[in-house]
């Protein structure tokens, strides 16, 4: 089954066989590509813990993220309900609808494919399985004043949107106030960063940074003439005339490139 990386994947789980030496796990598997190359799993009775994220990584196997829980107070006559989130690269599991675990992905998932898995001798019963697709999201970072804030309303704005995804502008977002915990967060659960870099502003950098650091993929925009640090400078930039004439120019461009990246 395919599936558009965010959302919710539920599934009830029962065991057969006792849980004591021998390994008895089930699951749900998300980001499959293929056999070889990586993907996720949330498992009940994995790692010998009762609740367990972890990954497959070509040329090394099977690997925990995350493990928590006495896989001994797993029951054999319980019918367990599990639920994966998943968003942008956190991921967070749920086990008879309570949070019991959670833990931030190296790098985002490539494969689009959901699936169950199951390990161990005896026989494990799967029911409802279901999943409920979410849509991707777009963080913004740019500096905060105009003319730059117009042209994320007319421009950076209206043509994520209209890709699919929910944007993400941390200056819009209710509270109290600005943390790097929040920045933070907001770019680990997005699908992609669009960065508004002409004035050399160091949040925007920041979080430009953070978000290279999580392999996340950007698009990055800025004015023609801009001079750009030195290590952006090998990065493609969309360069845009601040002009009547460069508004559809630096629209369709900026399309582009979401419609490459939310169809990969």
């Amino acid at each position: 089954m395919r599936f558009s990386r965010n959302g919710r994947y539920r599934v009830r789980i029962q065991f057969s066989g006792t849980f004591g030496p021998e390994v008895q796990a089930a699951g749900i598997v998300i980001g499959y590509r293929s056999p070889g190359q990586h993907y996720v799993f949330a498992q009940l009775g994995a790692a010998e813990r009762a609740y367990s994220i972890g990954e497959f990584v070509s040329g090394y196997g099977w690997r925990p993220l995350v493990a928590t829980g006495a896989r001994e107070n797993l029951r054999n006559e319980h019918s367990y309900s599990l639920e994966l989130w998943l968003q942008g690269q956190e991921v967070r599991i749920i086990v008879d609808e309570v949070p019991v675990t959670q833990c931030l992905l190296a790098k985002p998932l490539e494969g689009r494919q959901v699936g169950l898995i199951a390990a161990g001798s005896s026989k494990v019963s799967f029911s409802g399985f279901a999943v409920d697709g979410g849509r991707p999201r777009a963080f913004v970072a740019m500096e905060f004043t105009e003319p730059f804030d117009t042209f994320y309303r007319e421009v950076i704005q209206q043509q994520a949107e209209s890709a699919g995804f929910d944007v993400v502008r941390i200056d819009e977002k209710a509270g109290p106030g600005v943390i790097f915990q929040d920045i933070q967060r907001e770019i680990q659960q997005a699908e992609i960063v669009i960065a508004e870099i002409t004035p050399a502003n160091p949040n925007v950098f920041y979080e430009l940074g953070y978000a290279h650091a999580l392999g996340k993929p950007t698009i990055l925009l800025a004015r023609r003439g801009s001079q750009l640090p030195f290590d952006i400078r090998s990065y493609r930039v969309v360069f845009y005339s601040d002009t009547i004439g460069g508004k559809p120019e630096v629209e369709r461009s900026l399309r582009r490139h979401l419609d490459a990246i939310a169809g990969q």
